[in-house]
């Protein structure tokens, strides 16, 4: 099984006793050849409707499924990125996969189910896979997106909501983060995206796209430095998955606003963004005041990546949000 974890990584997961890491490098290896299978174990792939989801599994207790960012990209740039002092905390279930089209899951040779409405109910079997009726969801960027219209559709599913900078609940919010990556996007940045995408047929090349990726959202962090650790691992990805999802996913959005269905979200939710976020300050704080039980916290010179721009304000803020919304589910 390959691994394309980096040094820094190799270290957090020993100093974290395997609990992510371990899930990053089976997600990040071969496998393509097993056997889907309908329950979680170790790790694996995922039966559901028209696609086979990779996944891992570490530790024991309270599940907490982290939902990725994208669509069309698989979680390798969270698993992947530098140690994180005291994260994970122990004593839950960690739960990762890439979702449908994503990452090295299939399904984007359907075209058909390429949509956010088949995201949500994936993650519905995912949760199912976990033999636990509730969940916690940590969604980040478009996986936020995902985890909220999951927690409006099941509601009684969800235990907890941790929201990662995530995608704005209405099109019209979100789309002005376009002009606002468009202002810190440097010189430097527009070179390396030029060199990238420079030759023939580049769009299909897994280390072009990569480093043009990588180099685009560069803009997205407030702390520079640490948009150096950005990894996307989609030189690993199954062949065609970002493109073609990416593409599909967000038309099948449409003009959507779900600002009218939050009050139907009764898990405790924490939102948690940086003060150089990618999305317009009202997106975060409508999505607070929108849900019924909402925390917003708001990092300090963070952008879009507050797992790799401040690797303790959000160990802090997610292990308390987890350890008291666990109490309060257990009661006194």
């Amino acid at each position: 099984m390959r691994d394309e974890m980096n040094a820094s990584s190799h270290a957090w997961l020993r100093r974290s006793g395997g609990v992510v890491m371990a899930i990053a490098a089976s997600l990040s290896g071969c496998g393509s050849e097993e056997t889907p299978v309908r329950g979680l174990g170790s790790e694996g792939f995922l039966a559901v409707p028209g696609a086979n989801l990779r996944y891992a599994t570490r530790g024991g207790g309270p599940p907490v499924i982290f939902v990725h960012g994208g669509p069309g990209i698989g979680a390798t740039y969270f698993l992947a990125s530098p140690p994180v002092p005291g994260f994970p905390p122990l004593g839950y279930r960690w739960v990762v996969y890439d979702q449908r089209g994503s990452g090295r899951s299939t399904g984007a040779e359907h075209p058909d189910s390429l949509n956010f409405d088949r995201f949500v109910r994936d993650l519905e079997e995912v949760r199912a896979a976990t033999g636990r009726d509730r969940v916690f969801l940590m969604g980040h960027s478009f996986g936020g997106l995902v985890a909220l219209r999951y927690a409006v559709a099941y509601p009684s599913r969800v235990a907890g909501l941790i929201l990662l900078d995530p995608d704005p609940a209405s099109r019209d919010l979100w789309m002005r983060h376009a002009g606002i990556i468009e202002g810190r996007t440097t010189d430097e940045d527009r070179a390396v995206m030029a060199s990238a995408s420079g030759a023939p047929g580049w769009e299909t090349d897994p280390r072009a796209l990569e480093i043009y990726s990588v180099a685009r959202m560069q803009s997205y962090f407030g702390n520079r430095k640490a948009g150096r650790a950005l990894m996307l691992g989609l030189e690993h990805d199954v062949y065609g998955n970002y493109p073609a999802t990416a593409t599909a996913v967000r038309e099948s959005l449409g003009d959507w606003d779900f600002f009218g269905s939050l009050d139907m979200v009764a898990a405790p939710t924490l939102i948690l963004t940086g003060d150089r976020s990618i999305f317009p300050k009202e997106a975060h704080e409508r999505l607070r005041d929108a849900l019924p039980s909402a925390r917003l916290v708001v990092l300090p010179g963070v952008g879009h990546f507050p797992f790799i721009e401040d690797p303790g304000g959000f160990a802090r803020t997610v292990n308390e949000f987890l350890s008291v919304a666990t109490r309060a589910r257990q009661g006194p």
